[in-house]
């Protein structure tokens, strides 16, 4: 509390006032009461809204009237003592007064409640269960505080309508925290890092700068390294494609077990880093093929600083590598069957498991004359031995012509979001293969927004054109959040925000600045959907399984929402896709926030999932609530359905939804045979257009006891552990 002491005398009509005590400003200093002070600032903070909302800040005479009222308020309280946030309190209730809304959405602080920041610390209240990935410490505090502040300044700069969709639960913009300061997820070509070296802060200036790795265990350190310091310029997961023929040449020649040594440090080095946002393990994924995709076999290699074309360095090309990707991916997978010192199993990166044309077959006179080499077969079969003992691959299924059927570039990344580029839409797709010109793929997503499905059916009020019309709107809305993401990210770009994005390395050859290395412009903008079976529950009546009209309305709605995207995308030259969003948390926002909503309160809890009679007793109480709707277009997970028919229906939607989506195969705590699994995935891969699915198994692990509790070993319909297991573990 400041001291009390005299202030200058002056007339009234100047800026200071002789019955206001001095003000505390936020940074600790004591000063006199100047009006114009607040008049300066109402001018200088309100020039946002120009940036943010399109409109004018304010002018002198506006902000000289709103000083004043200020002014007098403070005197007709008699206080005693003045501080700047509490100014800014009153002049903020004066704004409002005179429905000056957006000026005082750029004038007010952003912050939280003592009692919520304590509630922080200690791991409770804000999103204290939101992701599965942060781990109790300092640093997951701290992130949770900054995340707090940054998703109420991002909600207070968008234009109030438009925040109005994310708050009352129509839609949800996903990484809020992030949405004015990064792009959301990215897909590396690891060429960039082997042949420019590694420039992990993006300019030079406050981390070393490496060049291109000359040796095995450089090569991973620099590929592991990329993705930890690209957490610093994007929002989500990030992975490489293609991953074990671009690092194959640094392993020529190497025994099994040198090549295993590498391949198990780059799989620790990724589980061991607490370095992403928060503290937490970077959320990592790597594309896995079997040998050397054709498209590949042929282009020439790019490592040790050099393409290795007949120019810069004797031609060399990636199918002359076949032996060390086989050897590599083999492995890998054997580091990942067999856990980590414990047992347990690697959570990052996720392999990626790419089911491709190339090796549907088995190249005959390379298996003979390398018998002591695993084949494809034998290697995909390591796949499902680890899906069967942890639920841990993803598989990415190329051989629908939708996906390209293996003659372009293609990926699944981060949590089911689908990259590709084709040469009949990139015009640089050739160069791109070759590296001219330090060309290369990058692929990824500027924004995730996903809809509220279930609510458009709600107002709707059973007339189709209606439903697909408040799709339509949601979608509009959607794009209106990307432009503005457009908007400031441009701000961002031209104040060098985004160095290890935007980073551009000395050429190792000419000396020259290098390639960008993310195409910022091709980077696409992502319509999540959420609770399909929902809408058409309210719609018809029925959930999807139930009957063919709901099943019919399901497709036409996303139709017509994938064609809508398409238009989207030309009118406003951005790349639009629709995707099946990972959104286990959203899901259960968007069922709390229409129960809550007395508008949509009976209708909602007709369709909800979950535990409707404990989130009736508790709603008010929490937002935490064991509520859901199901997620993209998936059968709901509780209904009774066999997984044929589960894969009848939701293999359809796949084409449909291009951005992204998911089967799931759920193992329970069976292990299951491996060579069952590679049956039944193959015959899935051959005769559906489901382009990416994984088997998940529920796995019980006694920290106590460091090892998996087996089913056969409990007594049977009991929870109990066995005999040799303490209670208390």
């Amino acid at each position: 509390m400041p001291a009390r002491r005299e202030t200058r005398q002056l007339t009234f009509g100047g800026g200071f006032s002789p019955a206001l005590p001095p003000v505390r400003t936020t940074d600790g200093h004591i000063v006199d009461w100047d009006r114009n002070r607040i008049a300066e600032q109402i001018k200088k903070e309100t020039k946002l809204v120009e940036s943010f909302y399109g409109y004018e800040g304010a002018d002198d005479a506006t902000a000289q009237e709103i000083a004043r009222e200020v002014e007098q308020r403070i005197l007709a309280l008699g206080l005693k003592s003045l501080s700047g946030p509490l100014i800014r309190e009153i002049m903020n209730i004066t704004l409002l007064e005179k429905g000056m809304v957006q000026y005082r959405n750029v004038c007010t602080r952003v912050g939280t409640p003592v009692y919520d920041a304590h509630q922080i610390d200690v791991g409770k209240g804000f999103e204290a269960h939101d992701n599965a990935n942060l781990q109790e410490n300092a640093e997951t505090s701290h992130k949770k505080k900054a995340d707090k502040i940054s998703k109420e300044q991002y909600l207070l700069q968008l234009p109030p309508e438009l925040a109005d969709h994310h708050l009352c639960g129509e839609m949800h913009i996903h990484d809020l925290e992030y949405f004015g300061t990064r792009p959301f997820c990215q897909d590396w070509d690891l060429r960039y890092f082997f042949y420019y070296g590694l420039m992990p802060d993006g300019n030079g200036t406050k981390a070393s700068v490496a060049g291109p790795a000359k040796r095995a265990e450089v090569a991973i350190l620099h590929a592991v390294k990329a993705l930890g310091s690209a957490q610093t310029n994007f929002a989500g997961g990030q992975g490489y494609y293609n991953f074990l023929t671009f690092l194959a040449p640094y392993m020529e020649g190497m025994s099994y077990d040198e090549i295993k040594q590498n391949m198990q440090m780059f799989v620790y080095e990724m589980t061991q880093m607490m370095v992403a946002r928060g503290g937490q393990l970077v959320f990592s994924s790597v594309q896995l093929s079997p040998g050397v995709p054709t498209l590949w076999q042929d282009k020439p290699c790019v490592f040790k600083g050099k393409i290795w074309d007949g120019k810069e360095a004797p031609r060399r090309t990636y199918g002359e590598f076949e032996r060390e990707v086989r050897l590599l991916f083999k492995a890998l997978m054997d580091v990942m069957i067999e856990g980590d010192y414990w047992g347990k199993p690697f959570n990052f990166p996720k392999p990626e498991i790419s089911i491709e044309p190339d090796f549907t077959k088995e190249r005959e006179e390379f298996n003979r004359n390398h018998p002591d080499l695993p084949t494809f077969r034998d290697l995909y079969l390591m796949t499902f031995e680890l899906a069967s003992k942890f639920g841990t691959p993803y598989y990415d299924n190329q051989l629908p012509a939708y996906r390209g059927a293996g003659k372009g570039i293609s990926c699944y990344q981060c949590c089911a979001y689908q990259f590709s580029t084709v040469a009949d839409k990139d015009s640089e797709f050739d160069k791109k293969l070759l590296f001219e010109g330090g060309r290369h793929f990058s692929m990824g997503s500027w924004q995730v927004v996903s809809v509220n499905c279930p609510r458009a059916a709600y107002n709707a009020e059973g007339k189709d054109e209606r439903l697909f019309a408040e799709l339509r709107a949601l979608m509009d809305v959607a794009v209106e959040l990307f432009k503005i993401k457009r908007r400031w990210m441009n701000n961002i770009r031209a104040s060098g925000r985004m160095p290890f994005a935007m980073q551009r390395p000395k050429d190792p050859n000419t000396g020259d600045r290098g390639a960008i290395a993310v195409d910022l412009e091709g980077l696409v903008y992502t319509i999540g959907v959420v609770g399909v079976n929902e809408m058409v529950q309210h719609h018809t009546g029925q959930q999807v399984h139930e009957s063919k009209a709901a099943f019919k309305l399901a497709i036409r709605a996303m139709t017509e929402m994938e064609l809508y995207a398409r238009k989207l995308s030309a009118k406003n030259n951005m790349t639009i896709a629709l995707a099946r969003t990972p959104a286990e948390t959203t899901g259960q926002r968007f069922a709390v926030a229409d129960l809550i909503d007395k508008r949509y309160h009976d209708m909602a809890a007709k369709v909800i999932k979950g535990d409707l009679d404990y989130a009736l007793n508790n709603l008010g109480k929490t937002r935490d609530l064991p509520i859901y709707y199901t997620n993209g277009t998936h059968v709901a997970p509780g209904a009774n359905v066999p997984l044929t028919k589960r894969m009848e229906i939701e293999h359809v939607f796949f084409p449909i939804v291009d951005g992204g989506n998911i089967f799931h195969i759920w193992l329970g705590e069976a292990r299951p045979d491996p060579r069952g699994l590679m049956d039944m995935a193959m015959n899935l891969c051959r005769n559906t257009q489901i382009g990416y699915f994984a088997f998940t198994r529920d796995l019980t692990v006694p920290l106590r006891q460091f090892r998996e509790f087996r089913p056969e070993k409990r007594a049977e319909g009991s929870w109990m552990p066995p005999a040799d297991v303490p209670a208390k573990a």
